[in-house]
């Protein structure tokens, strides 16, 4: 089997691949019960895009320096050590009981993405950053009447641009900018969107 290098002209490529796989996977029934289940699907992508020279660690300890009650990443990947790919997944879902509590979820997202700001600005320089998600509740998708962490918003088309002055966990997120597109989903009439598929997929956000 060939062996692709991960560097910057080829990361991007690489991500997209293998996210697109694993949603292939899913939307064609593969069961996914849980968050850790995804990660593990994008892992076994990684193996067949890259080749067996990848390395994948789970939970790498990356955030040692940081307050919270997580010290770890979802999920590194590599085959150079001079450039490391840091990866956070997020998998809210709707049980027979109720929704997945958008509210805190909101805000964990947008954790995650400062998380991996701090990444990038201080471990990662050379490296890449990636926020991957799926939802299989619609709420997600569409701009709500939020009284609560009103500035986390993660609708359809919701543009986050670098001279924001948000912040989460004590970690800025000024000078990231990024937008949630998200993909396999319809729109209804009067504007809302919904799913198409078992999920609605975010299209990876890089930091």
């Amino acid at each position: 089997m060939s062996q692709i290098s991960i560097n910057t002209a080829t990361v991007d490529d690489i991500v997209h691949k293998a996210w697109n796989n694993v949603i292939k996977k899913i939307e064609n029934g593969h069961p996914l019960s849980s968050e850790k289940n995804l990660i593990f699907l994008f892992a076994i992508a990684l193996f067949e895009i890259v080749g067996s020279s990848v390395i994948v660690d789970f939970e790498s300890q990356c955030y040692d320096d940081l307050d919270g009650e997580s010290k770890y990443l979802d999920l590194l990947f590599y085959n150079d050590n001079a450039f490391k790919v840091a990866v956070e997944f997020k998998l809210p879902k709707r049980s027979k009981n109720g929704g997945s509590n958008q509210t805190q979820t909101r805000q964990a997202i947008y954790r995650d993405i400062a998380r991996l700001n701090y990444l990038k600005n201080d471990l990662f320089v050379n490296g890449a950053c990636y926020f991957l998600m799926g939802v299989n509740e619609d709420a997600y998708l569409n701009k709500g009447n939020y009284i609560y962490n009103v500035d986390y918003q993660v609708h359809h088309e919701h543009y986050v641009d670098s001279n924001n002055m948000l912040t989460v966990s004590k970690l800025s997120l000024t000078g990231c900018d990024f937008k949630f597109n998200w993909k396999m989903i319809k729109p209804l009439l009067g504007g809302k969107y919904v799913r198409d598929g078992q999920y609605a997929w975010l299209d990876p956000i890089k930091v």
